[in-house]
């Protein structure tokens, strides 16, 4: 063709194995690990949530069938058709029709559905038993708890009296033993425990007399005994009673002077030899002649040890206390 273009025509034969390097395997490959993928998840929210996590989202697919009056469903149509000419709508005549008993898909225990044996497993009943509510004491109940707490504290304030009391006598015991100038005269202090606190005596014996024979002046064996009581109890917080007591027998050094006069002279003198021993004075409650009007041996008036200095530490009992408490 004179002056015109050269047309060139090119055949090329297609043998379809370029189809094979496409990329429409790879949206499939990936639709797949994405189902995978969403599985697994899946798999890992159901193990990490809590139960009640899972129970909702198992209530949240189980089918459920409901029976409400007469009507086949209770959704939109409310268990009817769309009405046509000719035909009978559901709710006329329609007899109530009772759910099936139909499996709860793991609604009680959404783990359930994965495992067969539990699936297959008789089911498991427990009965939790929740604790009755108790009812507000009563007066005499609160009552009786108090007096069994004061109960409780008194057992305790006399055990510890009781405990005070005999490490008092344990240390005047040693003391004593300590000093062989008191060896012979030891016998001399006597002690007993009252109501009132810890009664400390110095009795008069035949021989062993502690003042001077009708007088107030005190030996240096007796001056001996008042310092080492005074000593051991001069820590404590208790007052000390002081009391002066004689025997029966008349004694008139001059016409006004008699048991009474020598009494209270020796429960002085006492007195003075306790402080010089550096107790406070400030916790000798009282000091006190009684002259024989409380003899130490009744039936025997006339014995020498109702000749007696009392040192009484006012340590009282709490039992007694509680029971001359006014109520």
């Amino acid at each position: 063709m004179a002056g015109g273009q050269t047309i060139i025509i090119k055949k090329v034969e297609d043998d379809g194995h370029d189809d094979h390097h496409g990329g429409g395997w790879k949206v499939a490959y990936a639709d797949f690990m994405t189902a995978m993928m969403a599985f697994f998840l899946l798999l890992w929210i159901l193990a990490a949530s809590e139960e009640e996590t899972l129970e909702g989202l198992a209530e949240y697919f189980t089918p459920a069938v409901s029976a409400v009056g007469a009507s086949g469903s209770d959704g939109v149509l409310r268990g009817q058709v769309v009405e046509l000419a000719g035909e009978m709508r559901a709710s006329e005549g329609a007899p109530p029709v009772e759910a099936p008993d139909l499996p709860d898909f793991g609604a009680n225990d959404p783990l359930q559905v994965f495992d067969s044996r539990l699936r297959d497993a008789e089911p498991q009943v427990v009965v939790e038993y929740l604790p009755a509510e108790a009812a507000p004491p009563t007066e005499e109940e609160l009552q009786a708890r108090r007096m069994a707490e004061a109960a409780a504290q008194m057992r305790a304030a006399q055990e510890r009296r009781e405990a005070r009391l005999d490490a008092i006598e344990a240390e005047i015991a040693a003391r004593i033993a300590a000093e062989p100038a008191l060896a012979e005269i030891g016998d001399n202090l006597r002690l007993d425990r009252t109501p009132e606190g810890l009664l400390m005596q110095i009795l008069d014996e035949e021989e062993r007399p502690m003042f001077a024979t009708g007088s107030a002046r005190i030996v240096p064996q007796t001056r001996a005994l008042i310092e080492i009581v005074g000593e051991t109890v001069r820590e404590m917080t208790h007052d000390l009673a002081i009391s002066g007591h004689t025997d029966s027998l008349p004694f008139a050094r001059q016409n006004d002077y008699g048991n009474w006069e020598l009494s209270s002279d020796r429960a002085n003198a006492t007195r003075r030899a306790l402080i010089e021993a550096g107790f406070p004075p400030e916790r000798i409650a009282r000091v006190s002649g009684l002259a024989d009007t409380q003899p130490l041996y009744p039936d025997r008036p006339e014995a020498p040890q109702n000749r007696r200095i009392g040192l009484l530490l006012e340590y009282p009992d709490p039992g007694q206390e509680a029971a001359a408490a006014p109520r």
